[in-house]
């Protein structure tokens, strides 16, 4: 089991919202300096998402900058948010994105997962982000799929992602801590990568996760609120 840091960037500043909403949670200031902060305690991976270009679908020059500091750093970047084409997509591998996280896109089109795979040669993970009545959220989570999480696992094994990122999207930035059972449902519907979004608050949340076969735990609020210590967070790096 990884810890896998997260920078969530809104309008270039640095944010953890809670359950996604706009003006809640904290403000944390320069990307650049919390991505130093994550390189200096040894972590491999850092998941960066632009919320604005998740939401608009629209990514920016200033957030492409960011993802190539980012990774001159020497951190391997997992980044979502507005990665709906494999032009913009192949613009953020030339600027150090390891491995993409397609949300919105792959739900319409499932073969740009396998499609993007090949044309980039990055990892790409399929968002799949579980709301409280079972459906699929994306935009930003802005709107609702018509695809419960059993129909949208299967779809993403069968389009040749090289993982899943799952989200419990009504524990997001709560610190409420993940819902097991149903972590341990989706863990069970999917054989291959899998990392867990939503709600980690303590060590004992992560170790949850890894016994149930999770590969990485992606922590943001928790780490900037000190809930998790960095030196602690860094034993899972």
């Amino acid at each position: 089991m990884k810890l896998i840091p997260s920078i969530d960037i809104e309008n270039g500043v640095a944010v953890k919202r809670v359950k996604g909403r706009r003006g809640t949670g904290l403000r944390l200031g320069d990307p650049i300096s919390i991505a130093e902060r994550i390189a200096r305690y040894g972590f491999e991976w850092v998941h960066v998402v632009d919320l604005d270009a998740a939401e608009k679908g629209e990514l920016s020059q200033k957030t492409l900058s960011i993802v190539e500091e980012i990774a001159g750093l020497g951190l391997r970047v997992q980044y979502g948010g507005g990665v709906r084409s494999t032009r913009v997509a192949e613009e953020l591998c030339r600027h150090g994105a390891s491995r993409l996280v397609i949300g919105s896109a792959w739900p319409r089109n499932p073969g740009v997962l396998e499609e993007t795979r090949r044309i980039t040669g990055c990892e790409v993970l399929a968002a799949v982000e579980e709301d409280l009545d079972g459906y699929i959220l994306a935009s930003g989570w802005l709107s609702k799929e018509p695809l419960r999480l059993e129909d949208a696992l299967r779809i993403v094994q069968e389009n040749g992602a090289s993982g899943v990122l799952y989200t419990q999207v009504w524990v997001e930035g709560s610190l409420g801590g993940p819902d097991l059972e149903r972590a341990r449902r989706a863990r069970s519907l999917y054989p291959g990568f899998m990392a867990y979004s939503g709600g980690v608050s303590s060590l004992r949340d992560l170790e949850a996760l890894g016994s149930l076969g999770f590969d990485a735990a992606i922590v943001g609020m928790a780490l900037y609120s000190g809930r998790i210590s960095w030196e602690e967070a860094s034993r899972y790096a």
